[in-house]
C-alpha cells in the first residue's frame, strides 16, 4: 500500500521523537550515575527531589511556582546538588509552612525561620545557616522601642516577636499578612514605623528607593530578639535524622567554602552574617 507524503513525514517525526526521547533518557540516566551524593542513601519525601515548604519572602525566598530563588533558595539549591537531588518548591501560606514539614509533606521549611526553643521541641533545626537581626524602620532614626510609643507600627504575621510587641504597643501595633503590605503603608504614611528583620527591611528600602533609616534596637528585656541576634535555621522533621544530618553537614561545607557569604552578598546583605557562631536558641 502506498503511503501519502503526510503519513510518511508523520512516521519520520515519530521515529525522530522516539530516538530523541531515548537519547534524553540515556543522558539523564548517565547524569544520575555520574553524580555522587555527599551523603549516599538518604531518603526524601519525593524520591530524587528535595522538597522545600515555601512562601514568597524576598530576599530570603523568591517563589515562582515550583521554583525558588533568593538567599535560602540558592543555599538549598546548593545542598540539593550536593546530594544529587532536584530542588522543588511547595508554595504555601505562611502559617502552613512549618506544619507541612512537621507532617512529612515537605523535607524542609524555609523563609527566615529563627532557631527558637519552641521550634526545637517539635522540629529538628538544621543550622544555624546565617544570622539575622530585628530592626526598627522609621523616618527619624529611632533606636529604642520606647521611642515608638504613640506611633502606628507595622510588623508581619508569624514573626516571633509579635506577642511581645503587642504587650508593649497594644492596638498601635498592626500585624500585616506580608512585608509588602507593611512597606506600602509606611511609604504612604499610614504607618509611622515598622519592626522587621534586617534582610527584609533592607530589600524593601532598596526596592522603593526610600529614605527610611534602619536601626538595630537597643537591647530590651521585653523583646528577646533584641538581646540575642537571631539565627536562621532550616526546620526539618524529627522523623528523618539521616536527612537532617546531611543538610546540617552540607551547611557547614557551604559556610567553609564561602558559598553562603557569597549568596548573602549577592542579595545585598553583609557577608559576615554567614558566620553566626554556635547555635543559640531564642526563647
Amino acid at each position: 500500500m502506498r503511503r501519502t507524503l503526510s503519513s510518511t513525514a508523520g512516521a519520520a517525526l515519530l521515529l525522530l521523537t522516539a530516538l530523541t526521547a531515548c537519547n534524553t533518557a540515556s543522558n539523564g540516566q548517565q547524569s544520575a550515575r555520574d553524580c555522587t551524593a555527599a551523603h549516599p542513601g538518604i531518603s526524601t519525601v519525593r524520591p530524587g527531589s528535595l522538597t522545600v515548604a515555601t512562601y514568597n519572602f524576598p530576599p530570603f525566598l523568591v517563589v515562582d511556582g515550583t521554583s525558588v530563588s533568593g538567599i535560602e533558595g540558592e543555599i538549598l539549591r546548593n545542598i540539593a546538588e550536593m546530594e544529587c537531588l532536584t530542588l522543588m518548591s511547595q508554595p504555601l501560606d505562611t502559617a502552613s509552612v512549618i506544619p507541612a514539614t512537621q507532617n512529612g509533606r515537605a523535607d524542609v521549611s524555609a523563609g527566615d525561620w529563627y532557631c527558637t526553643t519552641a521550634r526545637a521541641q517539635v522540629l529538628s533545626l538544621a543550622g544555624p545557616v546565617f544570622s539575622d537581626q530585628i530592626v526598627i524602620v522609621s523616618n527619624d532614626g529611632a533606636t529604642t522601642f520606647d521611642e515608638l510609643q504613640g506611633r502606628s507600627i507595622g510588623t508581619v504575621d508569624g514573626y516571633m516577636w509579635n506577642e511581645e510587641l503587642q504587650k508593649m504597643f497594644g492596638p498601635r501595633l498592626r500585624i500585616y499578612p506580608n512585608p509588602t503590605a507593611v512597606y506600602n503603608d509606611l511609604e504612604s504614611g499610614r504607618l509611622d514605623s515598622a519592626i522587621d528583620s534586617i534582610g527584609t527591611a533592607s530589600f524593601a528600602k532598596k526596592q522603593k528607593n526610600a529614605n527610611w533609616t534602619i536601626e538595630r534596637p537597643a537591647p530590651d528585656s521585653r523583646v528577646a530578639s533584641s538581646e540575642v541576634p537571631g539565627q536562621v535555621c532550616f526546620p526539618m522533621s524529627m522523623n528523618n535524622p539521616s536527612l537532617f544530618t546531611a543538610v546540617s553537614e552540607d551547611i557547614v561545607t557551604l559556610r567553609n567554602n564561602g558559598t553562603i557569604a557569597r549568596i548573602l552578598e549577592d542579595n545585598g546583605l553583609n557577608p559576615s552574617a554567614a558566620d553566626p557562631g554556635p547555635l543559640k536558641l531564642i526563647g
